[in-house]
């Protein structure tokens, strides 16, 4: 599924996906806060939340803490982000101009907020896929954290910065678990091709796909423009993920795999 923005954001909270208009996201729900500055802005949800900051400077504050962070931009700074629990007060105050993505989810589970920075992050910048497939799948993945660093979290959840020309979660695959992604383009014309199943949809700045489960999934970029996209995976409370790759395409990946004019 495609979920377009009807127009250019809004200053405030711009849904895109809620629990009760797609139900096969598993409860899952996305938007995206746009402030100008000296906006004040406050958040409380009961439900699990990730803040993460796109671009600018704000302060972030929640029960007796408070930050004030900057990120130029996203593709070329690491994430930082708030990730509170349920029924956590959150106030945003814009120094910039700035955008924050926010993605929710039920969970009952209590943990401790915090504000990760790339240090704290799973993974601050990861350059993956160099070596393989002809380097047509090199890309930076930056994972915020999954349950291996916060066992109570229901999400997945993290960043990629995909070259231009390239493809990204590639070969295909799958999982029980619905996923999201978020994107945003350098130059902002730019476009990608989200495959679904099948299918595929062109995506642009500021689209979202949504991936209900085992539907197969990859990613390609346009030549001449990098694909930021922020992903997001509603993790079973009671399970951990599996993806499974399409078998027929994984012999890409083997270190001494063949490609035209080779084969």
């Amino acid at each position: 599924m495609k979920y377009t923005s009807k127009g250019p954001f809004e200053k405030g909270y711009n849904k895109m996906v809620s629990a009760v208009d797609n139900p096969e996201m598993m409860g899952m729900e996305f938007g995206v806060v746009k402030l100008s500055t000296g906006d004040v802005m406050h958040f409380s949800y009961a439900q699990e939340v990730v803040y993460d900051l796109l671009y600018g400077k704000v302060s972030f504050e929640w029960g007796s803490s408070s930050e004030t962070v900057e990120r130029k931009d996203c593709f070329h700074e690491g994430a930082i982000l708030l990730h509170v629990p349920q029924d956590t007060a959150v106030v945003v105050t814009a120094l910039s101009d700035a955008e924050i993505a926010v993605a929710r989810t039920e969970n009952k589970r209590s943990f401790a907020a915090r504000l990760l920075r790339p240090e704290d992050c799973l993974s601050a910048n990861e350059e993956r896929g160099a070596g393989l497939m002809n380097d047509m799948s090199t890309r930076l993945v930056r994972t915020f954290f999954d349950r291996s660093n916060c066992p109570e979290t229901n999400f997945f959840i993290g960043e990629v910065v995909h070259f231009p020309g390239k493809w990204s979660s590639y070969p295909p695959h799958q999982h029980v678990e619905p996923e999201l992604y978020y994107y945003k383009f350098l130059p902002e014309n730019g476009y990608g091709l989200a495959e679904f199943g099948d299918d595929a949809y062109k995506v642009k700045n500021n689209d979202l796909t949504g991936m209900p489960a085992n539907v197969t999934h990859s990613q390609a970029a346009a030549p001449g423009y990098a694909e930021y996209y922020l992903w997001c995976i509603r993790l079973q409370d009671d399970k951990n993920i599996v993806t499974t790759n399409v078998a027929e395409y994984e012999w890409v990946l083997k270190p001494d795999a063949k490609f035209f004019p080779e084969i």
